[in-house]
């Protein structure tokens, strides 16, 4: 199985949960010393071996052609990709030609991303039995986190629908995980302020902010033969979200 983002968050959790599970998995990311890191730990949680990488910028097409090349000639036949790898919107520069710059870069990290990496892997993919997950954000819910970001992750929760349409008569079944409020992430870095958190944890039915392994252990699942018959989903794992106050 192939995750991209694998480094850290909700990648390494996934990577995590793979391995416990048995699966090998292969880890994708752009800082080598993260991935070197993250596979050496779970390895000795789990299994020496069990959890390999490869440094890759996954917007970089020629990156991901490396990536295909790889996986190819190391597995030939891959159950499962993971379209982990994203980030927030980066500040627009000035003017029209910044925010232009601005909303492609941001299109780039969480969209051309899994379109590079989903369509190189695809011919790899189990026919039937294989998967397709993209991670989306409860940002493509509530319209927080910016204009770009927003967007960005509501074209996943669409482009699911024409990934059914191409894949689905090959067995292979493709959803989206929409992660709600998880500040284990690098998303949000040192942390929220504990006001702001706390008003986030309000707004949230079950009571507590969400953790990476949460997140994980439903794309465990969905990268499950138990998850034959699911496709096309928008999952939202994200402790119920309750209605602003009116």
């Amino acid at each position: 199985m192939v995750v991209s983002g694998g480094g850290t968050g909700i990648g390494r959790a996934t990577a995590r949960a793979l391995a416990d599970g048995g699966s090998q998995v292969l880890i994708l990311g752009r800082r080598l010393d993260v991935l070197e890191r993250t596979a050496a730990e779970i390895g000795a949680e789990t299994e020496s071996g069990r959890v390999s990488f490869l440094r890759a910028d996954v917007t970089s097409p020629t990156d991901v052609d490396a990536v295909a090349e790889y996986v190819e000639s190391t597995y030939g036949t891959i159950d499962a990709v993971v379209n982990n790898a994203g980030g927030g919107g980066v500040p627009p520069g000035s003017g029209l030609g910044g925010l232009a710059d601005a909303w492609r870069s941001t299109y780039d990290v969480n969209v051309i991303s899994a379109v590079l990496l989903t369509t190189a892997l695809g011919p790899m993919l189990r026919r039937p039995g294989g998967r397709i997950v993209l991670v989306s954000s409860m940002a493509s819910r509530s319209g927080g986190g910016g204009g770009a970001y927003v967007a960005a992750k509501g074209a996943l929760n669409a482009w699911v629908l024409a990934l059914t349409t191409e894949y689905a008569p090959q067995g292979i079944t493709a959803n989206v995980v929409v992660p709600g409020y998880t500040p284990d992430t690098e998303l949000f870095g040192s942390g929220m302020p504990q006001a702001l958190h706390d008003r986030i944890v309000s707004r949230i039915a079950l009571g507590r902010a969400g953790r990476a392994a949460d997140i994980a252990s439903v794309i465990g699942f969905l990268v499950s033969p138990e998850a034959a018959f699911v496709t096309s989903q928008v999952i939202e794992v994200a402790g119920g979200s309750l209605p602003p106050n009116i």
